[in-house]
């Protein structure tokens, strides 16, 4: 990966030298933001002094002479957001930069009004918002069909048909803005939002976007907006090694990669890393809080809120901080003001909505919920958290079809998420589509199960098919789960003292004595199960007693008769070979999941098939998944065994083949 990084190839002086050029142009032309990123990126290069004659930038040469008092002056006005008078002195100004104000001015106050104009949080845009895009689409496209946009009317031009919907176009004049001026960074990352798979980033990658050491850093956006967390990291680090450490930008973004990654612990070192070179900062500390929340982290939240609010308490981010505090604590009606305050300031801030819709879950109020995750979806269709979200509301409701659809596209978006893959599993459950079931819990488990649930879901899942072999296989491999992983979940808690109390009861029926009786000591560790677990234990006793009678009657006899305790003298097919105890050796397994274990015997019976994987299959079968072209779906064939799984998927076809137990990240 890092040899096929741009940045590898790039002199970090002659980098430093664009930047300063950018930083200059930005600011002349009001792009805040860009200004603002190209300066934090000069600010950490070290040891850079930009010579005298370089800071200078000859005004008459870009504007003319005769334009220049009416530039200055509109930009005035514009730098007060007074952006219709701006547009208003520019108007008859023939230069590009003249024009590209004047445009830009246009389009600002469209935006303003259109914010200006919503009187309700939830209420749609104005009607009027797209006549006056489409008013300024039709001047922007003259402009361009006569050769007369510069980079910089390029993007206005993009942007205004990204508004429009007209994505497809919109990329197109993007690579063509990017291509005459492929240092401009908001052009790469408005492309960044544009781009909906990896082939079409592999093809822009080859074919249409300029060896610009940006193109680094907008395959990195992509990666993480792909899910692609550790790829993008990849590609952070090596700036961080090329004299980049202290870029907050950066940092944050490898912040937000392993906040992706559910590496918790590492998210918050990098976020108090950031707070230590920029201690006013509040950029991306709505994702540190979120960290903080997660983690429960109740102490420096609370002295995060404070400080935001400190350092400014109307900015976005600081409502969005102030929220996520109240909601740790409980109150949720104090979360939702702050969450709306900070859309008021922007109605466009993303993190806020989808917040909010799980503010509006905890008080109960599905309506106000699907409002906030929808709006957060039409902000950004990426947001895999506002599809989840639909579908626990969704499903909530009781509106399962729905409900699957939502986590599907959540799943889409985010296919090794065992969380997605464990609800649509339950929701298959709850329609009572056992076999959907059992191959979404079993997958759950392959990716990596976060929550550790997904085997005894499939336990269950089991039961319900009246299979109790597979029943105590998926139990016992949860019990050794839990004695690696040791959860504090009240929940697996409970599960697991139910998975012993089954296990006991299982292996008492088999006469596997020996195995009853582990499983019964542990049931004595629990609450709920001791009782049955004590009357358990007595019955193994008087087995015990049994079958050494039986023992020294048939002491006397000719024919040897094998009684060992923990045996099965009826059903030869639960007895282990020593080729099978091989197996198990070898594949790190227990020995009661080699019943599942038939990637060597073609003649195992049928009803354990349902266990094998493929990477061919897709996993639905609602309806309403079948009327959305991008959602993947399930056979109804109950044959059919398959479970889709990714391209890079290494997985072994059998689901017990390979059953070492996976590090579960921290969220």
């Amino acid at each position: 990966m890092n040899n096929k990084v741009i940045l590898n190839k790039t002199n970090t002086l002659d980098i430093a030298k664009e930047l300063q050029s950018c930083v200059l142009m930005y600011d002349y032309l009001g792009l805040a933001r860009s200004h603002k990123w190209c300066s934090e990126m000069l600010n950490s290069i070290e040891d850079f002094v930009p010579s005298e004659d370089s800071l200078e930038i000859d005004f008459n040469q870009i504007v003319g002479s005769k334009e220049f008092v009416k530039f200055k002056l509109a930009k005035s006005y514009f730098n007060l957001k007074e952006y219709q008078r701006a547009a208003f002195y520019l108007a008859e100004c023939e230069s590009q930069p003249a024009f590209f104000l004047y445009i830009y001015s246009k389009y600002m106050a469209i935006l303003k009004k259109n914010a200006d104009n919503k009187s309700d949080l939830l209420n749609n845009v104005d009607a009027s918002f797209l006549d006056s895009l489409e008013n300024l689409r039709a001047e922007l496209s003259t402009k361009y069909y006569k050769k007369q946009l510069d980079a910089f009317g390029l993007y206005v031009y993009a942007i205004v048909l990204n508004k429009l919907k007209l994505t497809d176009e919109s990329t197109n004049i993007l690579i063509e803005c990017i291509k005459k001026r492929p240092s401009m960074w908001c052009a790469w990352l408005e492309l960044a939002g544009l781009v909906k798979s990896i082939e079409t980033l592999t093809s822009l990658n080859h074919n249409a976007l300029p060896q610009h050491w940006i193109k680094d850093l907008f395959l990195a956006q992509c990666y993480m907006e792909m899910s692609l967390s550790e790829e993008a990291l990849n590609i952070y680090t090596v700036y961080c090694q090329k004299g980049f450490a202290k870029s907050i930008y950066i940092k944050s973004q490898m912040a937000k990669c392993y906040d992706n990654l559910r590496e918790g612990r590492e998210c918050k070192q990098t976020f108090e890393y950031i707070r230590k070179l920029d201690p006013y900062n509040l950029d991306f500390m709505d994702i540190y809080s979120n960290v903080l929340f997660v983690l429960e982290e109740h102490v420096q939240l609370a002295i995060l809120a404070q400080e935001a609010c400190e350092i400014d308490k109307y900015k976005p981010e600081s409502c969005c901080i102030i929220g996520n505090y109240y909601s740790l604590q409980n109150e949720h009606y104090k979360a939702v003001n702050y969450f709306k305050r900070a859309l008021k300031l922007n109605p466009n801030y993303l993190q806020a909505w989808t917040l909010m819709g799980h503010e509006y879950m905890e008080l109960k109020n599905s309506t106000s919920a699907i409002q906030s995750y929808t709006n957060a979806i039409d902000l950004n269709p990426k947001d895999y958290r506002a599809w989840y979200g639909l579908g626990q509301t969704y499903e909530i409701l009781k509106l399962y079809s729905y409900s699957l659809y939502y986590y599907k596209q959540a799943y889409l978006l985010r296919p090794n998420d065992s969380r997605f893959i464990v609800a649509m599993g339950d929701v298959y459950a709850k329609l009572e589509k056992w076999d959907e079931a059992k191959r979404c819990f079993i997958k759950a488990y392959t990716v990596g199960d976060y929550e550790g649930s997904s085997l005894c879901k499939l336990a269950k899942v089991y039961e319900k098919l009246n299979e109790p072999i597979n029943v105590a296989i998926a139990y016992d491999q949860f019990s050794e789960d839990q004695k690696i992983l040791k959860s504090n979940s009240t929940l697996l808690t409970q599960e697991l003292s139910q998975a012993y109390k089954y296990l006991a009861n299982f292996y008492l029926k088999k006469m596997k004595l020996d195995n009853a009786y582990d499983a019964a000591t542990k049931c004595l560790e629990f609450a709920e199960t001791r009782q049955e677990a004590q009357s358990i234990l007595s019955q193994i006793a008087q087995s015990r007693n049994a079958l050494r009678e039986q023992e020294q009657s048939a002491a006397g006899s000719s024919t040897n008769v094998d009684m060992e305790i923990g045996s099965n003298p009826v059903q030869n097919d639960d007895l282990v070979s020593n080729d099978q105890m091989n197996q198990i050796n070898r594949r790190a397994l227990s020995p009661s999941l080699i019943a599942l274990d038939n990637s060597d015997n073609p003649n195992i019976n049928d009803t354990n098939t349902s266990l094998n994987l493929a990477s061919n299959q897709q996993m639905s079968t609602d309806p309403v998944n079948q009327a959305a072209s991008s959602s993947s779906e399930v056979p109804t064939n109950s044959n059919s065994t398959q479970i889709q799984q990714d391209d890079s998927d290494s997985e072994s076809e059998h689901f017990f083949s390979n059953f070492n137990i996976k590090k579960r990240p921290l969220n």
